[in-house]
């Protein structure tokens, strides 16, 4: 029986990048998808985005066998972090995901020097419901299940139909390099009513290593927004709403994700977001596109789960938000209506 003498938890490498990703689908077989790829310029990408620039660290057998990974990521203004990865399922059971749990906590609590003073700092992760014994090592590790999320899909069986828009409203296409200054404030707004948003504003605090480390690392943004698949509704030139969406993904290559829909608040229950989903649908049947995912939160504040099964999508997946507490502190998230 091996020892967690017998692994070593070291730095991730680029080179490392197949070894990972055979690691990742290896852990995801039980619950039947791929989770992860390597992209045109070496990166490991995991069915949801995880900012490059996260810490990243593998554990490697005497023979140097990559047997374990795990990231940890700053999402937001060093106050939430997240932390991913897998063991390979020859090697669980022998205290590799102890190993990198408490890696990733330890980095975490390290990043909080950086967290505004006074301020309640949280380390997460996503795992599917069907992830038990990761689900078990988590809660036995002190986190607890805050929240879950609902993976919803639609098969288009016909081209869709944009409804029509009232005189002063206009769809169009998002210029994905010169639109963001006038979508910035619209998804801040959209979004502020939204579970888990911090609602302080802080001076960002930035890193010398974070700046040579986002310097260095080269991006293949084919997996970003992708044109021709991302419309904004106009309010003659005041941006009411849009929607954001990608057509190259991990989990399969014959289907399309829209990752962000957002409405202001004054607009919203008028067809907008209705409008902007159909238009999507629409720009993806054109490119040959027809299932179509998202997610959401099922306990979403705006009602978004209603909003989307209206739309014929049905739920085929639930994933569950799990958070620990790493710095005491004042709580400035928005966690109830």
């Amino acid at each position: 029986m091996r020892r967690e003498t017998d692994f070593t938890l070291r730095p991730y490498k680029h080179s490392d990048a197949r070894a990972v990703v055979k690691v990742l689908n290896a852990a995801a077989q039980s619950i039947h998808i791929q989770r992860a790829v390597v992209d045109n310029v070496g990166n490991v990408r995991l069915i949801h985005y995880v900012p490059l620039t996260s810490k990243k660290v593998v554990v490697t057998t005497t023979q140097n066998k990559v047997v374990g990974y795990a990231y940890l990521a700053d999402k937001e203004q060093h106050i939430i972090y997240e932390v991913g990865g897998a063991v390979h399922p020859d090697y669980w059971k022998k205290g590799i995901g102890t190993q990198l749990l408490t890696w990733a906590e330890k980095q975490a609590k390290s990043i909080s020097s950086y967290a505004p003073s006074g301020v309640k700092t949280v380390l997460q992760t996503n795992l599917y419901k069907s992830e038990e014994d990761a689900i078990q090592l988590f809660v036995e590790s002190g986190y607890t299940k805050i929240r879950e999320w609902m993976h919803l899909a639609v098969e288009l069986d016909k081209l869709p139909v944009v409804p029509p828009l009232p005189d002063n409203f206009h769809l169009r296409e998002m210029d994905l390099e010169h639109d963001w200054d006038i979508v910035g404030s619209a998804m801040e707004e959209a979004f502020a009513d939204h579970w888990g948003v911090i609602s302080m504003s802080f001076s960002e605090t930035v890193t010398t290593e974070e700046q040579m480390t986002n310097a260095d690392i080269p991006e293949d943004e084919t997996y970003s927004n992708t044109p021709g698949l991302c419309f904004l509704l106009m309010d003659k030139n005041h941006v009411a709403g849009g929607v954001l969406c990608n057509a190259k993904l991990v989990e399969s290559a014959n289907m399309g994700r829209v990752g962000s829909l957002f409405v202001r608040p004054g607009y919203r229950r008028q067809g907008a977001g209705r409008a902007l989903m159909l238009m999507a649908f629409h720009a993806f049947w054109q490119q040959g596109v027809r299932r179509i995912i998202t997610d959401t939160d099922a306990n979403s504040f705006t009602g978004a789960p209603t909003f989307y099964t209206k739309l014929g999508m049905q739920e085929y997946r639930r994933e569950l938000l799990f958070e620990k507490e790493i710095r005491p502190g004042k709580e400035v998230r928005r966690l109830s209506r």
